[in-house]
């Protein structure tokens, strides 16, 4: 009877584990550096990282109290050049709602992409 009701529990236990992380996931996705890599060339106006090197090592040197808080943070100050040089209509908070803006690193996983 016990071996019966082993998968059970263990598909129970397996929806709250997903159901769990869910509820951790992060608003904006993606990794932290491809975050500041997209801030950073997009303040510069390149698309080169060697460009924006500098303005990512002094990025890494900011504390933020998560990747999560690091994430959102690059992803408000994106939208607000976004908005500011009129790439995007609407305003800020729309595009921070926006669970598809991201830039090119972010959403390529990477510069160059993959």
């Amino acid at each position: 009877m016990r071996l019966l009701l082993l998968p059970v529990l263990l598909a129970a236990l397996s929806a709250a584990a997903s159901v769990h992380a869910q509820s951790r996931e992060c608003a904006a996705p993606g990794m932290k550096i491809h975050w500041m890599a997209d801030y950073c060339m997009s303040k510069l106006e390149t698309d080169d990282e060697i460009a924006a090197s500098d303005c990512i090592d002094a990025e890494l040197k900011r504390a933020f109290k998560s990747d999560c808080a690091a994430k959102i943070h690059y992803k408000n100050a994106l939208c607000r050049l976004s908005v500011s040089r009129k790439l995007r209509t609407g305003g800020v908070r729309d595009c921070v709602a926006d669970r598809t803006f991201m830039g090119p690193t972010v959403r390529n996983r990477g510069v160059g992409g993959r």
